[in-house]
């Protein structure tokens, strides 16, 4: 049998040094320093973009070895996405761009062009075939399952086929990855020795390299080189039965294969974090795009991705600044910043504010220095068919949403990081996790738990309906809404309306408030302002309310803690340009609580900081109230 090995290596922007360390020491190290010893073993191996660079600043002497060893051909390198982002998820030019990037990389750096083209979590859309012959490639690779649901069991064992869109043709391999199956992952020996069974003349055997770690350490020896020289050892003793071979070799003694095709699908851990709760477990199947929808976070960064690659596309006549935004997009698409990525993903803070970083400095480059003047722009950023308010000013960004007249993203342009970038597991069609100026009314004071959960025990549609846009009366530049609605008061039914005008300074963002009660009787009720700050307490130097120190360690943990008659908030960042200022005309009643999400794997990260202000309202028939809230920058 012909055993096509390899692995494919990728660390998301945002992950420590120090965990990027413990994985070169633990895997990637012991994996081609071992190999380099068993010349006879041939590889498969792919590292992203963003991994090489990092392997080039911190273990040169890596890059050295792998050079020899490709040069001897004993491993052949992948191509594919730069960054690797999930190239169904990104447009058309981006990814033609990504793939030639990673190609003149590897052709520089080891001298030679690759011809296959690997794709993160074997994400599959029929169109992809004349997308990667156009770059050049010759070949991917799908799953052994992917190719079941498209050819059926009784096609067992598989063997590569031809697909084609447009004329074009790429051949596929289908791979056994030791990490997509149910149970615990495999090592190489039990995957070989499995596909042995299955029969057959080829078994192409992938693995993430970031899994080594684990395999080592159920393994029970010393090291994870001891580990790898025991795999090695074990194919060169049944050399006679197992024949090691790259693609390119494999494709030299046979070049026909049957023809193909497969629908969109990706890996199966993909397909079921991307399902929505409302469908059933997924079969591999169906659109890549749904990831987009599994959650708030996923989308809203989404559709920021979007956003960015239409203003780069407007700007003309200065190709090296736009070759710079172009590149900072593409490092903005990195794949474990929009889903539960084996790695934490999207859950993971830091590596949403990579991606957020990367998108904002891309914006940046593409205005004209010296000449830019801020506005409001409407556009239908998140397609859902309603056009969202996006202010672009000189010291911060923000993006309005209809639904719920809130503010889905607040950059701070200095810092670079998108305010609102707090995790929240609520799907598609509700604002986004970190949305600030959630307006929300209750007929009695909440609770903490109400508090914590956004959207629920409202007495009135406040924070999911739309508000109307109304002329801007001024001063200054600004946005006003409206809203009128029917709120539950118990068993009776008043009238109320909401207008609110989003006021835009340099470093300041004003926000002014009026309710009035359009009943023929008197109203009482709550009136409470959401906001989720994407600030972690780790990052935080002082705390203060009205001047009063406050722990930020006390005020993230455990329940809310509610304070009275408060009239600022302060928060200075220790490892950040940025000291934020939230202040109320009115004193209200402040409620903070850390907010914390969790992996699929069980790991829990800090995300942000719930900010809520609450008043207890009595007003009389067509009585107002007013207020303004403003939130300070001194980045």
């Amino acid at each position: 049998m012909r055993v096509m090995l390899g692995c494919y290596n990728h660390v998301p922007d945002g992950l420590p040094d120090t965990s990027f360390e413990e994985l070169y020491q633990a895997c990637y190290r012991p994996f081609l320093s071992v190999l380099n010893r068993f010349p006879d073993v041939q590889c498969t191996v792919h590292y992203s973009g963003s991994l090489l660079r990092r392997l080039e600043l911190r273990h040169a002497e890596y890059l050295m070895l792998l050079e020899e060893m490709v040069a001897r051909r004993q491993v052949e390198l992948l191509g594919g996405g730069f960054y690797a982002p999930i190239l169904p998820l990104i447009p058309n030019s981006d990814r033609l761009g990504q793939i030639e990037l990673l190609t003149t990389y590897l052709r520089k750096c080891f001298g030679r062009r690759p011809r296959g083209c690997w794709l993160p979590e074997y994400a599959w859309e029929p169109w992809l075939a004349s997308t990667l012959q156009a770059s050049g490639m010759d070949y991917t690779f799908l799953t052994d399952s992917q190719f079941a649901e498209a050819l059926g069991e009784s096609a067992r064992p598989y063997s590569p086929v031809i697909t084609e869109d447009q004329g074009r043709c790429l051949t596929i391999l289908p791979v056994h990855d030791c990490s997509a199956g149910p149970g615990e992952p495999q090592g190489f020996v039990e995957a070989i020795e499995e596909m042995q069974a299955a029969g057959g003349d080829l078994a192409v055997i992938m693995a993430p390299g970031e899994g080594i770690r684990d395999l080592w350490e159920r393994s029970g020896l010393e090291s994870p080189d001891l580990y790898m020289e025991r795999t090695f050892s074990w194919l060169r003793n049944r050399a006679l039965e197992l024949e090691t071979v790259t693609p390119s070799r494999y494709f030299k003694a046979r070049r026909q294969f049957p023809r193909a095709y497969f629908p969109g699908m990706a890996s199966r851990r993909f397909m079921d974090d991307a399902r929505s709760d409302c469908l059933p477990p997924s079969n591999g199947m169906g659109s890549v795009r749904r990831a987009i929808l599994r959650s708030a976070s996923s989308s809203a960064l989404y559709s920021r991705m979007h956003f960015v690659h239409l203003v780069i596309g407007q700007l003309r006549g200065d190709k090296s600044r736009k070759k710079t935004a172009v590149d900072d997009l593409w490092r903005g698409q990195c794949a474990d910043a929009y889903w539960d990525a084996p790695s934490g993903g999207i859950v993971r803070p830091a590596v949403r504010a990579a991606a957020y970083r990367a998108l904002i400095e891309a914006e940046q480059t593409t205005r004209p220095k010296g000449s830019f003047k801020p506005g409001v722009v409407r556009a239908d950023i998140d397609f859902d068919g309603a056009k969202e308010l996006v202010y672009q000013g000189i010291d911060m960004n923000a993006f309005i949403h209809s639904r719920g007249g809130a503010i889905v993203e607040l950059d701070m342009i200095k810092a670079r990081r998108n305010l609102c970038d707090v995790f929240c597991v609520e799907g598609d069609g509700r604002p986004p996790g970190g949305a600030s100026f959630v307006d929300r009314v209750f007929r009695s004071r909440p609770d903490d738990r109400t508090l914590r959960r956004p959207w629920t025990g409202d007495a009135g549609t406040f924070s999911a309906q739309s508000y109307e846009e109304r002329p801007d009366p001024g001063p200054g530049l600004g946005v006003s809404l409206f809203r009128d609605g029917a709120i539950d008061l118990g068993g009776s039914m008043r009238q109320v309306a909401l207008s609110k005008r989003y006021h835009f300074g340099r470093k300041a963002l004003r926000v002014s408030y009026e309710l009035r009660n359009l009943s023929a009787e008197p109203v009482l009720l709550w009136f409470g302002v959401e906001t989720r700050l994407g600030v972690l307490d780790g990052e935080l130097e002082s705390m203060s309310l009205d001047g009063k120190a406050l722990d930020p360690a006390a005020a993230y943990a455990g329940e809310p803690s509610s304070h009275e008659g408060i009239g600022q908030l302060r928060l200075a960042s220790s490892t950040a340009p940025l000291t934020l200022t939230m202040a109320t005309q009115a004193p209200a009643t402040l409620a903070l609580s850390g907010i914390a999400a969790e992996t699929p794997g069980g790991e829990t990260f800090q995300q942000g900081l719930l900010v809520f202000l609450l008043w207890e309202l009595s007003l009389p028939a067509d009585g107002a109230w007013h207020t303004e809230l403003a939130l300070e920058s001194a980045e």
